[in-house]
């Protein structure tokens, strides 16, 4: 279980991007247009955001060329986290603006669902229980995501 402090940032997700110690960094990838890090609170094992490197706040910001190298880098996320994780399927969203609990910075969540969830604990005793820690599922996906995100795959499109 984990608790929840935010760090004095002006926009955590651009503190991550720049490698700002006052952050945890669990940044896993990055390229010029987007970088993906694990979510430092996740709902389950490999939840991660994908995150356009500019500081936007809507997605009718982002460029065509964004646009399309941001969905790809989810196609190819999602085929290392099959091979790594097999989960039964995703939830794929995009949190824009500052809705509620969201960062003020377009990202996009990709949530692995394996289908044995724990629940009622996370309801009930408004804990989250996290099965695998982050440092292994970031070490997982580091040492196996040039496999599926690199140059040849984002050509091939």
């Amino acid at each position: 279980m984990q608790g929840k402090d935010r760090p004095d940032v002006e926009c955590i997700l651009c503190a991550v991007k720049n490698n700002d110690e006052r952050v945890v960094s669990l940044k896993v990838y990055e390229d010029g247009i987007c970088f993906i890090c694990l979510n430092l609170y996740p709902y389950n094992p490999a939840h991660s955001m994908i995150v356009p490197n500019r500081h936007i706040l809507r997605f009718i910001e982002l460029t065509k060329d964004e646009i399309v190298h941001i969905n790809r880098a989810i196609q190819g996320f999602q085929l290392l986290l099959d091979e790594l994780y097999s989960p039964k399927g995703y939830n794929i969203g995009m949190n824009e603006g500052n809705a509620g609990a969201s960062i003020p910075h377009l990202h996009f969540h990709i949530v692995p669902r394996y289908g044995e969830e724990l629940g009622y604990i996370d309801i009930i005793g408004k804990s989250r229980i996290v099965v695998e820690g982050l440092d292994s599922v970031k070490q997982k996906i580091e040492s196996n995501i040039k496999k599926y995100l690199n140059k040849e795959f984002f050509e091939s499109f």
